[in-house]
């Protein structure tokens, strides 16, 4: 390649390849000693993709919410190599003012600029900001575009990714096809889907109501619980859970009256135990009132001389040893008394725990059959709903087409279009698919021949 042919191509790219041309062939001059192989050899590293060659942006305008990536280089000639400045680079985001903010620069509008005219005015800038001698070399890439959106009778309506060169048939592609209502054997699938959903709710309701029978029973306290099952059941399953909970009941009821028995038993055996108790301390009263006769009588006799001090000492000691034991059996009876009054309240409490237990599991009970009820309306609507389908597509025999159209931001207005499937869109688009039913072979038969009778 000639000088000349490498000068045309570099220009042919731009003004910036063409001074990063420049001045590759001015170092390689002066590396080289002016050799003009080694220079052609340099220009051609530089023309078939070298470092020099910038990536721009393919866009000739830039939409809002786009994301660039700037890059700016200087040429510094006393080190013979470019040096990149990644203090005024960066990724950047295009506003809703169709601006973008950069360093030193400030805000700066991209209206009417491509991705070489924004670097070229981002070059101007820097060099006019800074005060260089020499305009740096900038570089503008795009990094991303603002989504597109589909909505209508599609399968995936939302938010896809743009690429140049999208069309509304791709969009439609990337948006899951064409939706289509519930027939064939998918819609079959369904309907047997739902049918096997309302037997389970169905199933879950009549356990519902029988437990909640059994619930009711329990804060009645009722030895039996009632519930007339429904005469078509051919699985028995009313009988079958029925008797479940009957045994839930059964066992239920024992063990409250096991631990309410047992505390009965303790409570009376307690009772017991004070009597004894009291019998116990009025033969220990009569015991004492005994020795203090003697011991009056003993007090007299050792006055008199009669009687020796030991034994009024040890009629003393007895009446002491009595009135300890009296003492003790009064505590005894105290503490029987007390362990009655808990055995009492646990009693009650035992009563009470078990209410407020059957009261909760009724409550929760209740709510899980309003859920069930719900979702078996639900489920029946939406069975409805896949058998009306059905038969509007057995009855429909018309053609079903798609209607295209692009709603589009130009400045501060919004422009909606009609459009095809080759239509090419631009960021941001709004695509909406609407299915239309061409009317059926009969209605256009029918049609026609009214017309043709009106007309007569």
């Amino acid at each position: 390649m000639g000088t000349l042919e490498a000068d045309y191509c570099l220009r042919s790219r731009g003004s910036s390849a063409f001074l990063a041309w420049r001045n590759t062939l001015s170092v390689s001059i002066w590396r080289y000693g002016g050799s003009l192989r080694a220079v052609v050899a340099a220009v051609a590293i530089s023309v078939s993709g070298g470092v020099f060659s910038p990536v721009l942006a393919d866009s000739d305008q830039f939409a809002p919410q786009t994301k660039i990536r700037l890059t700016v280089v200087q040429w510094m000639p006393t080190k013979g190599v470019y040096e990149k400045w990644d203090a005024l680079g960066g990724e950047f985001l295009i506003s809703e003012e169709r601006t973008v903010s950069l360093p030193i620069i400030g805000t700066m509008p991209v209206s009417n600029l491509d991705g070489a005219g924004l670097a070229t005015e981002i070059a101007k800038q820097l060099k006019t900001k800074i005060g260089l001698v020499q305009t740096p070399e900038a570089t503008v890439e795009i990094l991303e575009q603002p989504p597109i959106y589909v909505v209508g009778d599609v399968n995936k309506p939302g938010e896809y990714k743009f690429h140049p060169g999208l069309t509304v048939l791709q969009s439609l592609a990337m948006s899951g096809g064409e939706f289509r209502p519930l027939n064939g054997s998918q819609g079959d699938s369904d309907k047997t889907g739902y049918v096997g959903q309302l037997q389970e709710i169905d199933n879950s309701i009549l356990r519902s109501k029988v437990r909640i029978s059994r619930l009711q029973a329990e804060m009645s306290g009722a030895k039996e619980m009632r519930f007339e099952p429904d005469a078509q059941d051919p699985s028995n399953l009313a009988a079958a859970v029925f008797d479940q909970e009957k045994v839930i009941l059964a066992a239920r009821m024992n063990d409250t009256d096991r631990q309410s028995k047992s505390y009965v038993e303790l409570r009376n055996l307690l009772t017991s135990e004070i009597t004894i108790t009291e019998q116990k301390i009025a033969s220990t009263d009569e015991d004492i009132e005994s020795i203090r006769k003697e011991l009056t009588n003993v007090k007299g006799m050792v006055e008199r001389g009669i009687a020796l001090p030991t034994r009024q000492s040890d009629l003393e000691r007895t009446m002491r040893n009595y009135n300890g034991n009296r003492l003790d059996l009064v505590t005894a009876i105290m503490r029987a008394r007390q362990n009655i009054a808990e055995a009492t309240r646990n009693l009650d409490g035992l009563y009470d725990k078990q209410r407020t237990e059957v009261a909760s599991e009724l409550q929760s009970e209740q709510a899980s059959l309003d859920q069930q009820k719900l979702k078996r309306e639900t489920t029946q609507k939406l069975l409805l709903q896949a058998l009306s389908a059905d038969a509007d597509s057995q009855a429909d025999a018309g053609a079903v087409m798609l209607a295209y159209s692009v709603t589009r931001h130009e400045g501060a207005a919004v422009k909606e279009m009609s459009a095809s499937e080759t239509t090419v869109l631009q960021p941001g688009d709004v695509v909406r698919v609407l299915r239309k039913v061409s009317p059926a072979p009969a209605d256009v038969a029918e049609q026609k021949i009214q017309s043709e009778q009106a007309s007569q």
